[in-house]
């Protein structure tokens, strides 16, 4: 089947429309649609693409074989939905906008947990690394703030307020101090745990699939 579309306006401004086309003037030209098409649900695109295809490529003039497309977009959804896939976009936290076929999503979807589970294992290294590095940031601070202050320079009216902020430094510094060790056992802990889930969701792949991700 093919139609020619009317041209319309798919971004706010001319300035972005080349990066809003989902298609260039040259692949419309090519009219490789089954190859588009493809592309398009490799990239995790639903079958609503191709209206944004016809449009663009509408507005050069130029007919989309639709059929042909979705010929390819099929193809393609299939070539996505493997374990590997799967695996791989659960462990980046990302999911298709279509469903996988009913004889594919079982494996996609299994696959798709353990690998959700490794990066919920990875965030939680990802947290405990920020938590160190905020309690260096703040030991660095308060070392310099403590080295800063100069209490001989000071009245003697005013070296007792100095030492009493001498000593809070060094109390915070030294709370802050403890604040680091417990950071650094908890990353320790973390990483731990993320090597035990990676190597408990690489058998269970491996398991369920013949195959080590």
């Amino acid at each position: 089947m093919r139609f020619w579309a009317h041209a319309v306006a798919v971004c706010a401004a001319p300035l972005f429309l080349a990066g809003c086309a989902t298609v260039s003037r040259e692949q419309c030209e090519a009219g490789d649609w089954p190859a588009i098409g493809q592309t398009h649900a490799l990239q995790g695109y639903p079958a609503s693409r191709l209206q944004k295809v016809v449009e663009d490529c509408g507005r050069h003039s130029i007919a989309v074989d639709t059929d042909a497309y979705m010929q390819g977009w099929r193809m393609g959804v299939r070539a996505y939905c493997t374990p590997r896939r799967g695996f791989e976009d659960g462990r980046g936290g990302k999911r298709p906008s279509f469903s996988c076929p009913a004889d594919l999503a079982p494996d996609y979807d299994d696959a798709r947990q353990l690998g959700s589970r490794l990066k919920d294992a990875d965030d939680r290294v990802g947290f405990q690394e920020s938590d160190l590095d905020t309690a260096q940031r703040e030991i660095d601070r308060l070392s310099d703030s403590l080295a800063a202050l100069d209490c001989t320079q000071k009245t003697k009216a005013e070296r007792f307020s100095c030492r009493a902020e001498r000593a809070d430094l060094r109390d915070r510094l030294s709370s802050a101090r403890y604040g680091m060790d417990s950071a650094r056992w908890s990353l320790r802990e973390a990483r731990r745990e993320r090597d035990a889930v990676f190597e408990e969701v690489t058998a269970a792949y491996a398991r369920r699939f013949s195959v080590r991700p």
